[in-house]
């Protein structure tokens, strides 16, 4: 019996082991005005590559098709959908492996959004709540997308959100909280005001972020103007000290990985930038 016990733990203590979490902006999917339709091959080809057990997917437009592309790829996954995603109706989603998790709710914090009682023109925060079947703890998962843009009244608006985040993140303090998503923090290589701002709500909350010794997250258009896009991390995973101390690796994907966050051309840059998305995946593994 002593045997069969010891036997039974160990087995627990392994299907729990090297758990993880990711985050992948997907980009207006699945119909860019500018980039056009999202490439949903190459897009499930990355899925499958970055699968996590706990996984936010930031500007999803067409949740119908977002849907199928989860089923399809993901069949013992189950989808928390946020109901609003500002002006450019870029909701968030949280997907989570229904074999280690049960659901336990959610909410949206729509002060994000511009206004407490309705969806304003910015996204709102999804808060889901999930607990592992085998250790019975809760964590809340906290997808984020901020307002985008480098420009000054941006920028401020962005600055406001972070102010907000502390704020929520002080409420869930004593909860294992993990805040996953585009932060859009458009200083963060360049250490401007933006950066510091960003520093003061990760200070403030006690956390810190798991890009902080990453190249990039993500490419845009840049200043160069020779052709060659180049890297910024607008991406973020945060955690507090006690998960952080928990973190066994954090990888890329996607053209990030393939050009070192080096400055490319779109053609170098290839498929996952061109048609899927300008950001990259990101992911935490725990132990």
């Amino acid at each position: 019996m002593k045997t069969l016990l010891v036997f039974l733990l160990l087995i627990g203590s392994q299907a729990w082991a090297d758990w993880s979490v990711s985050s992948y902006n997907i980009r207006n999917f699945d119909h860019d005005r500018f980039a056009g339709p999202t490439n949903i091959q190459e897009l499930s080809k990355t899925i499958k590559e970055f699968k996590s057990d706990v996984m936010t997917f930031i500007e999803v437009v067409n949740a119908e098709a977002f849907e199928k592309v989860i089923k399809q790829n993901l069949p013992d996954y189950q989808i928390a959908l946020s109901k609003c995603g500002g002006g450019g109706k870029q909701r968030l989603a949280i997907v989570y492996n229904t074999k280690l998790f049960n659901f336990v709710g959610q909410i949206e914090d729509l002060s994000f959004s511009g206004s407490d009682q309705a969806c304003g023109s910015l996204r709102p925060v999804l808060i889901v709540t999930l607990q592992n079947k085998l250790s019975k703890e809760k964590f809340m998962f906290a997808a984020v997308h901020l307002k985008a843009g480098g420009a000054t009244q941006a920028m401020q608006q962005r600055w406001t959100q972070y102010e907000l985040l502390t704020k929520l993140s002080k409420q869930l303090k004593s909860e294992k909280l993990i805040l996953m998503g585009d932060f859009n923090t458009t200083g963060y290589n360049i250490k401007d005001q933006d950066f510091t701002q960003f520093e003061k709500f990760l200070t403030n909350s006690d956390l810190r972020t798991t890009s902080e010794n990453l190249g990039c997250t993500s490419y845009w258009e840049g200043t160069l103007g020779n052709g060659r896009h180049q890297s910024s991390i607008l991406d973020h995973i945060v955690l507090n000290d006690e998960l952080h101390a928990n973190v066994k690796d954090i990888a890329l994907g996607s053209h990030c990985a393939k050009l070192d966050c080096k400055d490319a051309t779109p053609e170098e840059l290839g498929l996952s930038y061109q048609t899927v998305s300008d950001h990259c995946p990101l992911k935490v593994t725990f132990k």
